[in-house]
């Protein structure tokens, strides 16, 4: 898991907007202070009773959108699960040292009962699971007494061993795995109860890449023979910002080896913001100039972790106002999706769907108290967005880290849907509604969709009436949806 300080807004590509009258523009504002659809009835009087809802398809690419959910949680959860309709959830962890504490004393398969039901109760409400392989029991620990350590060298056959009895036992019921949680931190820098790393090795001129890279390339295959449908994700790389030269060290090691040929994906973590972009944009983009120089440019990437934190496990430091910063996470959740299908990741999954506070540095999406929960703004956004994005392919330019200058600028994402044409709009950062026209075909049928942070969001009919081919807005910092139809 990532500990950087949650920054609220991130950017993407910008398109110029047209310029409107002054005055029309300050009576618009005016206007739309109050309540957005409020302005569109107005805007759109004569087509108020005629709205022209989405039509559903599953057409198009596989949705991206997932979260973890551990098996702690009861089944109460499940509701909230299915109505966010992910694709796949990051389901729990295969502890190496609880399942074979003797070396070639049996595997004892009881210590993935909590697991196993929670892979169950998931492919009941068909949700593909993925679960994380790592921990070394004491005989096998390259780094004594730490459960972080990666296999030693004469343990490592041992695990390639375990790791394809694995795949053969959940074959048909998992796929998807992930070597190690965040391999790439030093073992000083955590605790073994943190469940990351510790494969960093200084002593070595790729800070031990190549051994995990080298670990890898057995596993993978062992897997897949067990299992010809497993899916092998290497990595789920803390991946290091802004000074990332130590992970550039430490993945480059590792595809010398010619691990990045063997598995299926690469995996990665990425929260909150960097300067004007998303950490999520600068690592995707950094991770994929990395692979290219491996011939790897079209490797699948998998963002195993994203989320909106509050950068401290103490609700005071979410302060001055902890309920501001809860709908700016609203803001992050209702358009990092968005983003994700830009960005043509393979997954994304947000860490994590539900916990007590303080979790992890408050970035669930529903909150915990004794048997209860309660969603978050963030939630619904989530689950809006989700639903909004479903079968949508990105037709804009390639993502790019944007400037500082662009932070107060609207922003727009292009879609294309089987039947219609999505733009997602927001704004960085502002005070103030910005207002920006939207070009569209004269007279274009329109749906917009904003509050994606409420249950239900607010759909209307915003078609272009006066068939002057715009489609005015007033657009802040949680995003809106336009979707035109033919």
């Amino acid at each position: 898991m990532q500990r950087n300080l949650y920054n609220p807004h991130m950017q993407c590509s910008y398109r110029k907007p047209r310029i409107i009258h002054a005055r029309a523009a300050a009576i618009i504002v005016l206007l739309l202070l109050g309540a957005l659809p409020a302005y569109a009835a107005q805007r759109y009087s004569s087509a108020a009773t005629r709205v022209y809802l989405p039509i559903a398809t599953a057409i198009g690419p596989a949705s991206p959108f997932g979260f973890d959910l551990r098996s702690n949680l009861n089944d109460a959860i499940m509701p909230y699960v299915r109505s966010a309709q992910p694709r796949w959830v990051r389901a729990g962890d295969v502890l190496w040292s609880e399942i074979e504490p003797v070396r070639g004393g049996g595997y004892r398969w009881a210590a993935m009962a909590e697991v196993e039901a929670n892979i169950a109760r998931l492919r009941a409400a068909g949700i593909e699971p993925t679960l994380v392989i790592q921990r070394s029991p004491s005989w096998a620990q390259r780094v004594s007494g730490r459960l972080c350590s990666p296999p030693r060298p004469e343990a490592i056959a041992d695990f390639v061993r375990f790791a394809r009895a694995l795949a053969a036992r959940y074959a048909g019921q998992v796929n998807y795995w992930e070597i190690w949680n965040e391999p790439d931190i030093a073992p000083a820098l955590v605790k073994d109860e943190q469940g990351m790393g510790c494969w960093i090795d200084p002593s070595q001129p790729d800070l031990g890449g190549a051994y995990y890279g080298t670990v890898v390339r057995q596993v993978a295959p062992a897997m897949r023979a067990a299992n010809p449908h497993a899916q092998i994700l290497a990595g789920a790389l803390l991946y290091q910002w802004p000074d990332d030269a130590g992970v550039q060290t430490f993945l480059k090691g590792m595809l010398s080896t010619g691990a990045g040929n063997t598995i299926d994906a690469l995996s990665f973590h990425a929260y909150g913001e960097w300067g004007a972009g998303d950490l999520l944009l600068a690592k995707t983009n950094r991770i994929r100039q990395i692979l290219s120089a491996y011939g790897l440019s079209n490797k699948p990437l998998f963002a195993t972790e994203i989320a909106a934190t509050c950068g401290s496990n103490i609700q005071s430091q979410c302060q001055p106002d902890y309920t501001r910063w809860k709908t700016r996470q609203a803001n992050y959740a209702a358009r990092i999706y968005a983003e994700t299908i830009a960005l043509k990741l393979k997954g994304a999954f947000w860490y994590t769907l539900a916990l007590d506070n303080p979790g992890f540095q408050y970035s669930q999406l529903v909150d915990v108290s004794n048997t209860s929960f309660a969603p978050r703004q963030s939630y619904y956004a989530f689950t809006n967005s989700a639903r909004l994005l479903q079968g949508a392919q990105y037709i804009g330019l390639p993502l790019t880290e944007p400037p500082l200058s662009q932070t107060g600028k609207v922003q727009v994402l292009p879609f294309q849907k089987s039947q219609s044409r999505l733009y997602v709009l927001w704004v960085p950062r502002t005070d103030f509604p910005v207002i920006y026209n939207l070009p569209v075909p004269a007279g274009a049928r329109a749906i917009c969709t904003d509050h994606l942070d409420k249950n239900p969001a607010a759909t209307y009919d915003c078609s272009d009436t006066n068939r002057d081919g715009m489609i005015p807005r007033a657009v802040n910092e949680l995003p809106q949806y336009v979707e035109l139809f033919p």
